[in-house]
């Protein structure tokens, strides 16, 4: 999960007395718990790492949004030390779009046509391959192989949640499509078959409650609220919460695909990453 962010990398280091892991990342956002809580602190790539309270390693000169840092993590995933880095991160290039036509997603006729579908997306992508450069190459492909219109879901993992599992990721994305007017997940990773939003949350949300559907700013304003988890739906154009933020927050509309973001998500799709 990541655009105009630093690519993750992952290496082990031998700390004092125990293992822990030595990461680089950009920090999309920090949340500060209260009183006794941890603090999350949130990564472009979808990563979540804690940082205990007392420990004052968050301060304005290295933990900001938006800086690209290097930390080591414990094998809790808590935050041993942190350290900004020069901003050398490979940027993808906004592309100015012409306006396209708004088009309608397609409403497959059958199960058994969903499922062909499925079957034929492709898995050629490494193991630990993030989330957002899979979906966008599932969405880019099946336009153009089955003339297929998807959409995405983005699955918002609430604070709350996050806290009570110590969940180490803040989101996760797929297409969806349509059968006869109902909605099918297609996460060819982690599904072996097309599946209810419902059957599809209930993989990553423990408690097995069900995720209302909102905006960002909806998740944004009930992030440390009652809810586990809230989904938002994007176009299939949309590949990070980033642009959905820009499309709620400053209109920023896309129409179509980047083929920066498109040629950036192959080359990541290709090459182990973080997820």
């Amino acid at each position: 999960m990541k655009t105009f962010f630093l690519s993750t990398l992952v290496l082990l280091v031998m700390s004092p007395g125990a293992w822990a892991r030595r990461i680089q990342g950009r920090i999309d956002s920090i949340d500060y718990g209260k009183k006794h809580q941890d603090h999350i602190l949130k990564f472009a790539d979808g990563r979540v790492v804690f940082v205990k309270a007392k420990s004052g390693l968050l301060t304005s000169k290295t933990a900001y949004e938006g800086t690209p840092v290097e930390m080591e993590i414990d094998e809790d995933e808590n935050l041993v030390s942190i350290s900004s880095l020069p901003d050398e991160s490979t940027i993808i290039p906004e592309e100015r779009e012409t306006e396209g036509p708004l088009i309608s997603q397609t409403d497959l006729p059958s199960e058994e046509e969903a499922s062909r579908i499925f079957r034929g997306m492709n898995r050629s992508y490494y193991s630990r391959t993030e989330c957002t450069d899979r979906a966008h190459v599932w969405t880019y492909e099946e336009l153009k192989k089955n003339n297929l219109v998807s959409r995405k879901v983005f699955l918002f993992f609430t604070n709350t949640y996050i806290r009570r599992y110590r969940y180490n990721w803040w989101f996760h994305v797929s297409p969806y499509v349509l059968v006869q007017g109902q909605e099918r997940v297609m996460d060819r990773r982690y599904t072996s078959s097309p599946r209810f939003m419902k059957s599809w949350t209930d993989i990553f949300i423990h408690s097995k409650r069900s995720c209302p559907v909102g905006t960002y700013r909806f998740y944004r304003a009930n992030r440390n609220g009652s809810e586990h988890c809230v989904l938002v739906k994007a176009d299939m154009y949309y590949r990070l919460p980033y642009h959905v933020r820009m499309l709620e927050d400053y209109g920023r509309v896309k129409t179509q695909f980047s083929k920066s973001e498109v040629n950036f998500s192959y080359r990541a799709f290709r090459r182990r990453t973080t997820k």
